[in-house]
């Protein structure tokens, strides 16, 4: 879980504790690409969700008389990490596939959409190409653009493989900032919104992909190899919040790590693999 920052209130406003650095660090290193789509091969399969399905309660906000006109009023807000499942089919949709184990220097090119993070309607919606999630795929090295298109202040903080903060106290003013190390990236509020919550997986290979309404995917294009197939889910289950000392209002929330599903892949030349996933509800128990 991320490690938690000082919360600063100015006028009901939280305020960033950190400052970005240039948006112009250079690129990592990358060797020479030695791809061979003639002889790669397919991972396709379906995340299935076990047992009772989890009725996952929203947040309830209460006012907060010092927050700022975001938080002026109650409201109920949901939680952005509880599990999407097809009550008919019990499918697991917009659960995160990956490989690991690829040899980037054989991996396909990648050609997965740029990323775009914005702020609207106190949520996070992370944007890559058509697709509009909580997750998004980023290669090391690339500027993800982020925005505010709220009229309150934001400020986004990132934790996890890179560690930041942005303030945003003005709508629609972009701010860039490239991803230079390997790994998940959760984006969180720091200025008091603490049911916001969005997620970058950050590296060399394009093996990503998020499950649809009926819990299937595919991976085209795997070159031969053995591989560890891994279905990621955040917890929706609360690990520990922080409170305001002036308010008593909850100004962070952490959730319980999240569940890695893992099956073993061995895959060769133009061959096809069927991988199946069963996560229930005492997979995200502490």
């Amino acid at each position: 879980m991320p490690v938690g920052l000082l919360l600063a209130v100015a006028g009901g406003c939280g305020r960033a504790n950190s400052q970005p650095k240039a948006a112009s660090e250079p690129r990592p290193e990358v060797q020479a690409n030695h791809f061979d789509a003639a002889n790669t091969g397919i991972i396709r399969g379906q995340v299935i969700w076990q047992g009772e399905i989890p009725a996952v309660a929203p947040f309830l906000v209460r006012a907060n008389p010092i927050g700022g006109s975001a938080l002026a009023n109650r409201q109920i807000q949901p939680n952005p990490n509880a599990p999407v499942v097809h009550p008919q089919t019990r499918g697991v949709g917009n659960a995160v596939i990956l490989l690991r184990g690829v040899d980037s220097t054989k991996a396909k090119p990648w050609s997965l959409p740029t990323v775009r993070v914005e702020q609207r309607d106190l949520h996070f919606h992370v944007h890559q190409g058509d697709v509009e999630s909580y997750y998004g795929f980023v290669r090391r090295g690339d500027p993800i653009e982020m925005i505010s298109r709220d009229s309150c202040f934001h400020s986004l903080h990132i934790s996890g493989a890179s560690f930041f903060t942005l303030a945003f106290p003005d709508p629609d003013q972009p701010l860039v900032r490239p991803l230079t190390e390997i790994g998940v990236v959760e984006l969180m509020s720091a200025a008091g919104y603490y049911w916001m919550r969005a997620y970058l997986f950050v590296d060399d290979h394009p093996y990503y992909t998020r499950t649809d309404r009926d819990g299937r995917f595919v991976l085209e294009q795997v070159p031969p190899g053995k591989y560890e197939v891994v279905c990621w889910m955040p917890s929706w289950l609360e690990a520990r919040h922080a409170r305001e000392p002036e308010s008593g209002s909850i100004a962070r929330l952490f959730f319980l790590p999240p569940v890695t599903l893992v099956e073993k892949v061995e895959l060769g030349k133009q061959e096809s693999k069927e991988v199946r996933f069963a996560p229930a509800s005492r997979d995200f128990q502490p």
